[in-house]
Formats: C-alpha cells, structure tokens, sequence
C-alpha cells in the first residue's frame, strides 16, 4: 500500500478475510434501494411494450436483468483489489472509449435521431466514457500533483483530452452527456488543486463552448424555444413534459401502486428519460422523495469517503463518481419537473438501459473499493496512518483536506496534501 509515496510493509498492516468485506454500508444500502426500485419501474413500464415489439411482456425487464447481473459482478471483481490497481487500466480504457466512440459515428445505428450505440443501440459508448473519463483523469490530476497550476502542465492538456471526449459525444449529437462529462471533469480539476484563475478560465471557455453549441444545434435549439414557450404560458408546454407533469401530480401522496400507473402509456420513452415521471404516478410524492434521498445519501457517502481516503487518487475517484451519480440524477428530475429544458439524459439505476446500469454499478464498485481501503487504514498503527501524522505533528490544515483552497499561500491543495505513486 502507498501513503504519501511511503510503503507500508504487507506483514505491518495484514489484510484479514474479514476486512476484504468491509465497507460503507451506508452507500450499499442506498444503492441496493434505488437497484431495486428501478427493476419495478422497468418491469412496470416496459410490459405492454415487451408484449407489442416482441411479443415478451419480460423482453426489456429481463435484458435489464442482465445488466444488473453483470454490474454486480463487475463491483465484486473491482473490490477484490486494492483501488489502486485502475491506474493500469486507466490508459487502455479511454483509448478503447475513443475507438468505441469513433466505432458509433462510423457504424452506429440511429435512433430517436442520434447515433448512440452498436448492436441495434444495445451498447452505448458514451455511457461508458463517464466512467472512463473519471479512471483517466484521476490518475493524470494524481500524478501531476502542484504542476497542474500551470497553464502548461494543467490547464491546457486537460481542457485537450476533456474536449477530444466531449466533441465525438457531441457528434452523436448528444449535447447533455458531454456537457455532464465536462462538468464532472472540470469538478475534478477544482478539487484537484487547479489555480483558481485557470478554473475560472476553463469555465468562461466551457460556457461560451456550450452556449454556441446551445443556438446552432437545431434540436437543442428547439428544445430551448420549447421551455421557454412553457415559462410563458405552461399550457403550450411539449406533450413530453405534459405528460411528465400529469404523471407526478397523478400519483399523489402514496401513489397508485407498482403496475397501476395509467399515464405511462401516454409519456414519450417513459421506461428510459420518463422513468421518474412513472415512478411518481406509482409510488406518489413518498416514494419520489425516497428516491431523491436515496441518491443524496450516496452523494453524501460518496465524499465522505473521498474526504477520509489515504491517497490523492482515491480522493479523485471517490468525488468523480459522486460528481457523476449526483449530477445525472439532478439534471433527469430537473427535467421531469420542468426545471430545466429537455436533455434525454436517463435517471441513474431507474432508467431502462444496459449499458447505464452496469457501467454505473461498476462506479459504485470504485466507490466501495475505496471505501473498503478506509478499513484498512485503521488497523495500522497510528504512526503509520495518515491521520496518526496528523495527530503526531499536530498539523491541523490536514482536517479540512477536502477543502479546496488553491492560491492561498499558507495552505497547500488537496493533490499535494495527498501523494502517491
């Protein structure tokens, strides 16, 4: 094990069979409620349309099944290891994630307009990227450590491999998972330590990026003249948002019963982008304020355990996939509530889709491995810990070491208070 770029001895900190299953319960918990609560909402809102595409009610309920199946496989294999061990893999998976998106762009299938995945759009490469994304650039903000306040080292490289990503998302065209790529990469130059004049920089560019995209995209055009269209008068509001509206206010406080919503059959890709729309109508505002607290317990979750991680790039992996679940299930609900104008983006673990579902599950998994080392940390010996340091040397600056706090001179940033290999 490393902690800062010191070795601790196997034979001095053993790891138990005991201690290999340990971890944040907490986060399992929230996870497995919302796992389960999206294989009722698949189940119920792809029934009839199982039953008129393929003549199986079950089709998309046991497709997704499979999904589930191989998410958690994935997060048993990645707690096996010590986190650390994605740093090797950090590299090849985002070269095959460009390959896979330049795959789509050449022989994808389009559907719903876009081109967004291989095999009758089974398999989506940029749901992928999320994640991939998060791999890579963890270990490269890791590794740089202070260097990555300059412009040289920092700003201009990342904004280079973040817009490399963002534009073959963007030629699907999939405007809302690039600017959510963007947006949990840039999260992650900020926590990293980036000089706060190149973050705001790189924001200036990004929103000026974004917003010209946002008036020369026809679709996102349209979708923007729509949500205006409804704040002025909300009865000349989309069908899609009627409808999603109609769904929550139909469910009322407890809902009609898993199965019993009738407006899913009216709202435009209810098992996919719609799906808290259905779950609304179903389980009412109680079950809608369930899901809203199960994603903010594992937000919650997720950056305590970046906060009481023993490496700068356990830190980064741990607020990349909080950043990631909280900043998709935000956008979805905005959407669905008329918050904000349609993006077609899916709610994370609810929405009907493979790919999402076992790639996000495999985030939970870099999420609990981490959290899992954190067990690890208290079976050495104060000395040896990160936190024994701090108690020894009374250095009190380590407490807030999830603070950012760049360009201060008396405090350093989060990367170099946290080294490793």
């Amino acid at each position: 094990m490393v902690i800062d770029n010191k070795r601790i001895p196997r034979k001095s900190a053993p790891i138990s069979a005991t201690l290999r299953i340990r971890f944040d319960v907490w986060l399992a918990l929230a996870v497995l409620g919302l796992v389960v609560a999206g294989m009722l909402n698949v189940y119920s809102s792809t029934l009839v349309l199982g039953y008129e595409g393929t003549g199986d009610p079950l089709y998309y309920f046991r497709t997704q099944m499979y999904a589930l199946g191989l998410g958690l496989l994935a997060i048993v294999v990645i707690m096996q290891f010590d986190y650390t061990f994605l740093k090797k893999f950090s590299i090849p998976v985002m070269a095959g994630t460009l390959l896979l998106l330049i795959a789509v762009l050449v022989i994808g299938e389009v559907t719903f307009g876009a081109i967004r995945g291989l095999s009758e759009g089974s398999y989506q490469p940029s749901e992928i990227a999320k994640l991939a994304t998060i791999l890579y650039i963890s270990h490269w903000l890791a590794s740089k450590g202070d260097r990555i306040k300059s412009v040289t080292y920092g700003l201009f490289p990342f904004s280079l491999m973040v817009g490399v990503v963002c534009f073959l998302v963007m030629q699907q065209p999939d405007l809302s998972t690039s600017s959510l790529v963007a947006l949990i990469a840039f999260s992650l130059f900020f926590v990293a330590g980036a000089d706060w004049r190149q973050f705001a920089v790189a924001i200036v560019m990004a929103l000026v990026v974004f917003g010209i995209l946002m008036v020369t995209l026809p679709h996102a055009v349209e979708r923007i003249e729509q949500w205006q269209e409804m704040l002025r008068d909300p009865s000349n509001a989309v069908w899609q948002v009627q409808q999603g509206l109609i769904s929550l206010g139909s469910g009322g406080i407890f809902g009609t019963g898993i199965g019993r919503g009738a407006n899913k059959y009216f709202l435009p890709v209810a098992h996919s982008d719609g799906a808290f729309a259905v779950w609304g109508e179903e389980l009412g505002l109680i079950g809608g304020l369930a899901v809203i607290l199960s994603f903010a317990v594992v937000v919650w979750r997720g950056f305590v355990i970046a906060q009481r991680a023993r490496t700068s790039y356990g830190f980064l992996l741990a607020m990349g996939v909080s950043c990631w679940i909280g900043f998709q299930a935000l956008i979805n609900v905005a959407v669905i509530t008329a918050t904000v104008p349609a993006t077609g983006m899916p709610l994370p673990f609810l929405s009907y889709g493979g790919t999402s579902l076992a790639v996000t599950l495999a985030g939970v998994g870099v999420l609990l491995s981490v959290s899992r080392d954190m067990a690890l940390d208290k079976t050495l010996k104060p000395s040896q810990s990160i936190l024994g340091r701090i108690r020894e040397t009374g250095n009190k600056r380590w407490r807030n070491r999830g603070t950012h706090l760049s360009g201060s001179g008396g405090r350093r940033t989060t990367t170099s208070r946290r080294r490793d290999n």
